[in-house]
Order: structure tokens, then sequence, then C-alpha cells
């Protein structure tokens, strides 16, 4: 089955074992080396596993990070469909638009010097008349999502810290009229230490809207998301926050309403 999209500016088409991907042409080699040493074989999500120091995260779908020789450490991210269409499709494609979505949408990011992570190489995997779709991208060092952060009880301090960060990114979106539909706690990441800054950055981006006309409609839904997300992961447990107390993490974190 061939893909109907070429590969966008930047990446190159080649045609593996498992089926046809876009890659950097600068991270080209070393992406399929190493996936030859563990087993080319199979999609790399599942290949990377054999890796000895790989780790797994969770979220809507596990995400595999491992060490790259030449890369630092790249993350193997599986993509999953959201909400109700999620339960029916899962991780099925009809074509590679949704991962041309996201390779486009992050392009604009970083035009705005909003962080994102840097896309190395798209992978599709053909599965009947569907596809399965990987992607793969930097890893950020010193880094964990927010609710990974939260589920700790960082001290106030380091928490005015990281809801700095938060606030930043969230001006830079509204500032670019940018919604991101699906901007829950495992979205935002943090990177940094006590010795640097912290940075927020914008994660899973295929579905973002930029240039949105209203500023004030913008904020609201994207704190409104973040906020549904916090509630969720604090009913589920995996939060280290009680429902009762995310109110006044959320005076916390934007205190001035």
């Amino acid at each position: 089955m061939k893909l109907v999209i070429p590969p966008p500016a930047g990446f190159q088409i080649a045609h593996l074992a498992t089926g046809p991907a876009w890659l950097r042409p600068a991270s080209k080699n070393m992406i399929l080396s190493l996936w030859q040493k563990l087993n080319p074989t199979l999609p790399l999500r599942l290949s990377a596993r054999r890796h000895p120091k790989h780790r797994i995260f969770p979220g809507r779908a596990p995400v595999v990070v491992l060490p790259y020789p030449g890369l630092g450490e790249i993350v193997v991210r599986p993509c999953v469909h959201g909400g109700c269409w999620g339960k029916m499709m899962r991780d099925f494609y009809l074509g590679p638009t949704r991962a041309l979505r996201e390779i486009l949408q992050a392009r604009q990011l970083e035009s705005k010097k909003i962080p994102t992570p840097s896309i190395l190489a798209v992978l599709f995997y053909p599965a009947g008349p569907f596809w399965k779709i990987d992607v793969v991208t930097s890893f950020v060092p010193e880094s964990r999502d927010l609710a990974s952060f939260l589920s700790t009880r960082p001290k106030p301090g380091e928490r005015a810290r990281a809801f700095t960060a938060v606030r930043k990114l969230f001006d830079a979106c509204a500032r670019h009229r940018i919604r991101h539909p699906d901007l829950n706690a495992r979205n935002i990441l943090l990177s940094g230490s006590a010795k640097k800054p912290l940075q927020a950055w914008l994660l899973d981006v295929d579905a973002i809207r930029i240039g949105m006309t209203n500023r004030t409609r913008v904020v609201t839904a994207n704190r409104n998301r973040l906020l549904r997300s916090l509630i969720k992961r604090a009913r589920c447990g995996d939060l280290g926050w009680s429902e009762k107390e995310i109110a006044s993490l959320w005076k916390e974190l934007f205190p001035k309403g």
C-alpha cells in the first residue's frame, strides 16, 4: 500500500520492511541503524522496547524513550485517536494527513518561538485499509509532563517556578491566538532543573488551531481544557492531589483569574 501524500519539505521517504517512513536526512541513518540492530521487522514502538535502556511513559498510548547514538534520546509516540472516535478507531488512520498536520503545525509553532519537540521521523504501518503511525521526536532533557510533576506533590517554591513557565506558555498561545483542543496535563512538558529556569513545552500539536480571531475565547478554551484534565486525573487518583484540592491548585496556577 502506498502513501497518497508525498513527504513534506525537510523529509525524505524511505520504504522499509514495516512500511513507508518520512525521515529527516540528518537523523535518517542513525534511526535506521539502531532500528536494524533491535528488530527492523517490528514497528519501532515495539522494537524500541528491546533496548536495555528504554523507558516507558504513560499516556493515551504508552510512549517509549530510548537512547540513540548521535541523537541523545528519542521519543517514539504512537498516534491514537481521542474521545468517542478513539473508542471506535483507536490507532487506525485512513491516511497520512494526521502526521502531516503535526509536522506543519510544529513548524508554525517553531516559527513563533513556542517550544515543541522537533519531529525527526514519521513511520507508517499498513493495517488492512488503514495505517498505524508512530511519530519520532527528540527527547527534551531534564523534562517531565505537568501531571507527572504534580504527582510528586512538589513544594510551593517548586510549584511557583513550574506554574510561571506554564503561564508563559499560555500567554504565548493567547498572543498568537493558538487553541489546543487537547491541552491536557500530559501535553504540557516542563524542562529544566533547580539551577535553570523551567520552560513549558507544547506536545501533541496536530489538532491545534492558529490565528483564531477571539483572544478571550482562546484563553478560556485552553484553560478549561487543562482544568478538566486536572480534575479527571485527580478522580483517577494518579495526580497526587484530591479533587477538592484542585481549586486551590488552580488559584496558584492562575492567581489573577
